[in-house]
């Protein structure tokens, strides 16, 4: 062999070894470059699940949070309603057993009236759900006894007016918060309405009440009451 085919010989198996090598680099730099790819993507997704995870998680933690405070809310307001609600009262109408709970600051709480009535107590008693019919009562603002007459004490249903003949009320305890006593007599329809289907006279038996001291503001302006 001669000096030249000896050295094309040799050119072809170095650019052969170089293809090899090329070929070779480019396989491992292909493989390298996937497996970054498919690290990436894979650290990606892991970051991905671990913010889901910590937004969920901080979610979770606050919507508890909010539920602790709505029930937190939820227990202070149903003690507040429970504590302005302790009211009651109780007779015996014509026959008729009447049992009514609960106040609006209005209907079943108790007034100090102020101006040429000051030292006088006023106050109402009826169904909160429908106050068409009510006891209405103006009596001394002290403990004892008190007998009315010719005051406008009870409303039936259909709105016909009775005057107290008479009707004695017992005021059997006083103090900030609130009174508590009995009442009882007779009640005559007002001159006016006997020729409605009302009855002439009505008396009621038992009474007994249980009531708050208003502490509305709104209400003690209009009944100028402090």
């Amino acid at each position: 062999m001669g000096n030249e085919d000896f050295a094309y010989h040799k050119m072809v198996l170095t650019d052969y070894s170089c293809c090899q090598f090329y070929y070779s680099f480019d396989i491992n730099n292909y493989f390298i470059t996937d497996l970054k790819n498919k690290m990436m993507k894979k650290f990606i997704s892991v970051v991905i699940i671990l913010f889901v995870i910590i937004l969920f998680s901080c979610g979770s933690t606050s919507s508890n949070d909010a539920k602790k405070d709505i029930a937190t809310s939820s227990d202070q307001t149903s003690s507040a309603t429970a504590a302005g609600n302790e009211a009651s009262f109780s007779c015996i109408l014509d026959g008729r057993k009447i049992s009514r709970t609960g106040t609006d600051q209005n209907i079943n709480a108790a007034f100090h009236l102020t101006g040429d009535d000051k030292g006088k107590i006023v106050f109402r008693l009826s169904n909160l759900d429908n106050a068409g019919e009510k006891f209405q009562f103006e009596v001394p603002g002290k403990v004892g006894a008190t007998t009315t007459n010719n005051f406008i004490g009870y409303t039936n249903s259909d709105m016909a007016p009775y005057l107290d003949n008479p009707i004695t009320v017992v005021i059997t305890s006083i103090n900030n918060s609130g009174i508590s006593g009995t009442f009882s007599g007779t009640y005559i329809l007002q001159k006016g309405w006997e020729n409605t289907n009302s009855k002439q006279t009505i008396e009621v038996t038992d009474g007994k009440f249980d009531i708050p001291f208003s502490t509305s503001a709104d209400w003690k302006k209009l009944y100028h009451a402090e």
